[in-house]
């Protein structure tokens, strides 16, 4: 065949088959214009092939002559064939331990939850991206924009003037705007969970900003805050479609709370759910139409495997890529695993014993001192997180800006512990360490707190509670002594207090009070000047290790397992790992 007669045929070729796809793409009942490859795409892709091929088979017999050219026209063929196949769809699978919890942005408490609603919706902003200790950390100290395009603090700290990014929309092309914005804090203001807390107690928000025009608006706080703007950078702050909330309110539910507990329609984020079994499978679509480009996986699929034995076994022979929610011991069985990782990075997480201030013998600060005394610290670090893990000395972790670190907190004296316990009111009568039954570290926890106390003469019984009632009973402030770990979303004093040492505050499971402490927290957030305000905290970060209510123990290594052909992962200060800015690696 000559060269001129081949081109025509390939021109030929090609040209039906772009025909017979765009053919195929037109119309559907959702008007969904994404490019991606449909069944009837696909047969009608064969049937222009096998056109095409007829037309190669009368062009062969006329030919004849020409055979000797023959094998090196196939082979082109057959290379002009595969050029043709569709890009093959790129998946993640990833293998969490429990369901979604809420799809609602304004009232998600759990972790299944907010890492699907990274998925689906995009928030203000978001922290820099940074090396820290060979990994990919999000910078706490500062912030990016995301839909917020820029905000601006005006000289009576209270107010902001916002600017909202010009050219986003939801997945049907609804733009979003400042309206958006307003909506989405009025919402969780008026809703009971965690945005309606963190504007409250946070950014000191408690009524909605108003609009100035379609990208701009104005947000007043109530009271000083250096957090106003991180607030936004949780999962609360997402952009969801006022149309879905009014199309789904009722009466008894003017939020439409109970539909979008359930679900996430007209996405702002980088993915749409397209289907949910639940207690079995949740799977994520990439959206063509995001603002900030297509992710860069077709498809993100979580399957549900409570086992973490199981989840490690399915990322060691490939069937997933990324296991969820591991343990210390599933790390260790993961250690040489060809083609699995592990991603390390220091955290700010801190493992700690609470004890309970309201209850006897805890009401008596000599003895949790001594019980302080009586741990050995490194037997944990070493025996119970095998080195993943640093020391922690205070109530604000190591590496936070005003931590005290080492200049506070306990180590082991046995001897000291004896004399305080014996100056002490205690009546020796046992005492008894609350788990949670899905932590298997806590449990390796508790038996060394048991031992190092027996030792020093205070007996403990160690009672194993499954994680719905610990926590109900945590949160009931019922629990006498526990093994509890705590990581502060936003990395300052004033959040890491208020939320857990400060009177009364729902977070405060050990029952802790001092009234000076009260009163730094208090101060801290209206505090400008950095020296002032360190000084302040360092004040605070002694009163608390004197008054010793809990035993500062570890900040255990965040620590994450994947295959080794995906990239991208980022620790994040609330250690929310954002699966859709993962990739496949190279």
């Amino acid at each position: 065949m000559s060269t001129s007669r081949w081109t025509v045929r390939r021109c030929l070729l090609t040209a039906m088959v772009v025909l017979a796809m765009a053919a195929a793409s037109c119309g559907g009942d959702d008007g969904d214009d994404t490019p991606a490859t449909t069944a009837a795409q696909a047969q009608d892709t064969t049937t222009a092939a096998t056109m095409a091929d007829t037309m190669d088979d009368d062009t062969a017999m006329e030919e004849e002559s020409a055979m000797d050219d023959d094998t090196a026209m196939d082979d082109d063929t057959a290379m002009d064939d595969e050029a043709m196949e569709p890009a093959e769809e790129k998946v993640l699978t990833i293998g969490v331990p429990g369901d979604i919890e809420t799809l609602d942005p304004c009232c998600a408490n759990f972790i299944r939850s907010h890492e699907a609603l990274l998925m689906v919706y995009d928030v203000p902003v978001i922290h820099p991206i940074i090396e820290q200790a060979g990994a990919m950390v999000g910078d706490a100290d500062n912030l990016l924009p995301r839909y917020f395009e820029s905000w601006e603090e005006h000289e009576d700290g209270l107010t902001f003037t916002i600017k909202i990014r010009e050219g986003m929309t939801f997945d049907d092309g609804t733009p979003i705007t400042a309206e958006t914005v307003r909506f989405m804090i009025d919402r969780n203001l008026n809703t009971p969970g965690g945005g309606a807390w963190l504007l409250t107690n946070i950014a000191f928000v408690t009524q909605p900003p108003t609009v100035i025009d379609e990208y701009t608006l104005e947000l007043k706080s109530d009271r000083r805050s250096p957090m106003v703007m991180q607030s936004f950078y949780m999962s609360s702050s997402a952009a969801i479609d006022p149309k879905v909330v009014a199309a789904n309110a009722t009466d008894d539910d003017p939020w439409a709370i109970e539909y979008m507990k359930r679900n996430a329609d007209n996405p702002s984020g980088p993915y749409r759910l397209v289907s949910r079994t639940p207690d079995q499978e949740a799977v994520f679509e990439a959206r063509d139409n995001f603002w900030d480009g297509r992710p860069a996986y077709d498809k993100v699929v979580w399957k549900v495997i409570p086992s973490p034995a199981e989840r490690v076994q399915l990322l060691q022979s490939g069937d997933i890529d990324l296991a969820v929610g591991l343990g210390t011991e599933e790390f260790n069985a993961l250690d040489g695993s060809p083609g699995v990782m592990v991603v390390r990075a220091p955290s700010k997480n801190m493992a700690y014993v609470g004890m309970n201030n309201g209850i006897a013998p805890f009401d008596d600060v000599a003895v949790r001192r001594a019980v302080s005394y009586a741990v050995d610290y490194d037997d944990i670090l070493e025996n119970v997180y095998k080195g993943d893990a640093r020391r922690l000395y205070g109530a604000i972790p190591n590496g936070s800006a005003v931590s005290l670190g080492d200049q506070v907190g306990y180590t082991q004296d046995m001897a000291q512990a004896r004399q305080m316990l014996e100056s002490s009111g205690y009546d020796g009568s046992p005492v008894t360490l609350s788990i949670d039954s899905a932590k298997a570290e806590h449990q390796l926890i508790a038996v060394r707190i048991q031992a190092a106390l027996r030792e020093v003469g205070m007996p403990v019984e160690i009672e194993t509670l499954p994680s719905p009632v610990f926590a109900e009973r945590k949160v009931g402030k019922q629990l006498q002594m526990f093994v509890d770990e705590l990581l502060a979303w936003i990395d300052d004093p004033n959040y890491q207090l208020s939320l857990t040492l400060e009177s009364g505050v729902f977070g405060n499971y050990a029952d802790y009070s001092n009234a000076r402490v009260d009163e730094i927290i208090s101060d801290g957030w209206a505090e400008q000047d950095p020296a002032a305000r360190r000084a302040i905290f360092e004040e605070a970060q002694r009163l608390i290790s004197d008054d010793a209510p809990w035993v500062f123990l570890a900040q255990p290594d965040f620590k994450f397992a994947m295959r080794e052909n995906v990239d991208g992962f980022v620790l994040y200060p609330n250690a929310i790992p954002r699966f859709a800015d993962l990739r496949p690696a190279g």
